[in-house]
């Protein structure tokens, strides 16, 4: 058993013991979303220290990890003063005074930092984390939508021609593995249509320009990287259109993740994100997923429309919160 007597708050080593337990940690306060060790270290690797602030404490008791505090700017909405902040305690580990005393030691930091405001989210359903924010006068910002296709009964007859629909209008489908094979410049190509769609995914802040190297390292070198599960449409000019991406879980194969997913503003209303969300249904069905998750702002009516059109089932929503210092 820990006791809040015992306990202390040290700086995340850059090394495999902490690694693991940080992966071990993250398992047990969110259990169906697992991020292996190998992905943390990536994000860690491909993060820009020098434009963007992140750091990382733990907290030990009885000389075992059973908490993390990990405060950074959001480097897709970047606003110098602004930080996120993600906070777990093992579960058997709660309600000893851990989590206040990581968010404390956090605070003091981003205070030394001259932060205005600190972010961050939690399940609708996770009760601690939602009385612990509000506790420490965090209010709610907004909510997303977490949504799941489970795929055993899904019916493409449902949506017979939708490939050929947009194949008609001399649009083909492909995807970015088969183009990095093709066309030298398709890193460029993707990483360009990537940014343009960034543009209009709904955010609390302004969206930040990518950065190639970052989007190269993320994309193409990733343990989460599917290439083959990058779905493109290429109009017969060979200007990229528009894109639906999958990402693998490097500990669970029962799913895959849903990312971007868009079309450049001139292209909309054509069915090509439906062309394109098939294809990463039929990807996902053919090696036996069970099924993918994906998430949405809940003020994103177009994309909405198209998952509950192919059955997504809406989950309890991640409520995003804030706190103005």
């Amino acid at each position: 058993m820990t006791t809040a007597t015992s306990r202390s708050i040290r700086p995340f080593v850059d090394g495999d013991a902490d690694y693991a337990a940080l992966a071990a940690l993250q398992a047990l306060v969110y259990p169906d979303y697992p991020f292996s060790a190998a992905e943390i270290r990536h994000d860690d690797e491909t993060w820009d220290h020098a434009k963007h602030f992140k750091r990382r404490w733990v907290l030990e008791a009885d000389s075992a990890v059973v908490g993390w505090v990990q405060t950074n700017h959001a480097r897709s909405s970047f606003v110098p003063t602004t930080y996120w902040l993600d906070l777990g305690v093992r579960p058997d580990a709660r309600r000893r005074g851990h989590g206040s005393a990581l968010y404390k030691h956090a605070l003091r930091a981003l205070r030394e930092r001259g932060a205005s405001r600190i972010r961050s989210g939690t399940k609708e359903t996770m009760a601690d984390g939602v009385a612990f924010l509000a506790r420490h006068g965090f209010v709610e910002a907004k909510r997303d939508w977490e949504s799941r296709l489970f795929l055993r009964d899904f019916d493409f007859a449902l949506f017979a021609g939708a490939r050929e629909r947009v194949e008609g209008q001399g649009i083909r489908i492909s995807t970015l593995k088969e183009e990095l094979t093709r066309d030298g410049d398709a890193a460029r190509k993707g990483f360009d249509l990537t940014d343009e769609i960034h543009n209009d995914v709904p955010s609390m802040d302004a969206p930040t320009p990518l950065d190639f190297e970052t989007w190269k390292k993320r994309t193409l070198e990733g343990p989460n990287s599917l290439n083959e599960a990058y779905f493109l449409a290429i109009d017969a000019s060979g200007r990229w259109l528009g894109l639906s991406e999958l990402e693998r879980s490097a500990d669970d194969p029962s799913f895959l993740w849903q990312g971007l997913t868009g079309t450049r503003r001139d292209a909309r209303g054509r069915g090509i994100a439906m062309a394109l969300k098939l294809e990463t249904v039929r990807f996902a069905r053919e090696r036996g997923v069970e099924h993918i998750k994906t998430w949405n702002d809940q003020r994103n009516r177009p994309m909405l429309a198209i998952n509950e059109a192919l059955g997504y089932v809406k989950q309890p929503a991640w409520i995003q919160f804030q706190k103005d210092l």
